[in-house]
């Protein structure tokens, strides 16, 4: 009987530190990126600040991942505590839709900050008779990798513009494209902008200049009409792109970092007090460029109705963010 009484005791004791009820350290996985692409050493150097600062009570776990499509998925099961991702994805897994039809409406999770917004780039070589949308029939026109968000918006483009079956597309990873643009293994490379340049677009550039593709206003409202989340948008010229002349018409679009409902209301109280304060976020937006801009603006969410996290919200108020209360919900 004694000894009953004492596994019995001691398996108590091990779920109680194991679910954290008594002090123990919380993991959580931080989904990121695909190599190659800039979200995987922002959120590297995002989980190293909150591991440094946090030691002790939280662990962050930096996960690589396949991009925006793959990180809400594994969100949406728990296999990963916290993400980024594209509104598109957290629109479609929310509701159940598009590419995560068959995953059924996963609503596990909620909204705890704005990223910033993107834009999408359609890049050529400069010296490439490519003018136009419509000089793209029948090239190869780089999608990127299936699985990432770049990869879906860049497929809505081509299918709001009906033009999807008119090219010959291609699925490389974003290390890939740019080498196969330069080596004009492809026509067309087609990517997310951070918020107006990918690093192997502007790299390639000073060795072979390239130009972006813009929309005509009438295609830029096609795209715009066919999918609510997206924005208009106009790229200014970059500089530092080598053979970028003109601005050119693109669509903008919400990155937002979300949470598991499996994360403690704590930790992500903490994790946003660590990273959005001041000499915190100075350092990390030196070190990967996409903090620059993390915010409190949860004013697109009211349109598609999705739910920002109860400490987030109390997080972003105490910073003065005015934050719907009509969006803000636990689970």
């Amino acid at each position: 009987m004694k000894s009953r009484h004492f596994w019995a005791a001691a398996f108590a004791i091990v779920f109680a530190v194991a679910a954290g009820s008594v002090g123990a350290e919380e993991r959580y996985r931080f989904g990121s990126g695909p190599a190659g692409g800039a979200w995987n050493p922002a959120i590297g150097a995002g989980t190293q600040l909150l591991n440094q600062k946090l030691s002790g009570k939280y662990h962050f776990l930096h996960s690589p991942s396949e991009g925006s499509v793959a990180n809400v998925r594994r969100l949406a099961l728990g296999e990963f505590g916290t993400t980024w991702a594209h509104v598109v994805q957290v629109y479609q897994q929310w509701n159940g839709i598009g590419g995560f039809k068959n995953d059924g409406v996963k609503r596990t999770f909620r909204v705890i900050a704005n990223v910033r917004q993107q834009t999408q780039i359609i890049a050529v070589l400069a010296d490439s008779p490519i003018k136009s949308y419509s000089d793209m029939v029948g090239k190869k026109v780089n999608l990127l990798s299936r699985g990432t968000g770049s990869s879906v918006n860049c497929v809505n483009i081509f299918t709001a513009l009906g033009l999807m079956d008119q090219i010959d597309a291609r699925y490389l990873g974003f290390r890939d494209s740019g080498r196969a643009l330069g080596d004009r293994q492809i026509d067309v490379y087609c990517s997310a902008g951070a918020p107006y340049t990918i690093p192997a677009v502007t790299e390639l550039s000073i060795q072979k200049p390239v130009r972006y593709i813009g929309f005509t206003e009438e295609e830029q409202k096609k795209v715009v009409s066919k999918f609510q989340f997206y924005a208009a948008a106009t790229i200014p010229v970059q500089k530092e792109v080598r053979g970028m002349t003109e601005p050119a018409r693109s669509i903008q679009y919400d990155v937002f970092w979300l949470a598991h409902e499996k994360m403690s209301n704590e930790a992500i109280y903490n994790m946003l007090k660590v990273v959005a304060a001041p000499e915190n976020l100075k350092a990390l937006s030196k070190a990967a460029g996409y903090w620059k801009t993390l915010s409190g603006d949860f004013s697109s969410l009211k349109e598609h109705k999705i739910l920002v996290h109860p400490a987030a919200a109390r997080f972003w108020k105490e910073q003065g963010v005015s934050v719907p209360a009509e969006i803000v919900k636990g689970f």
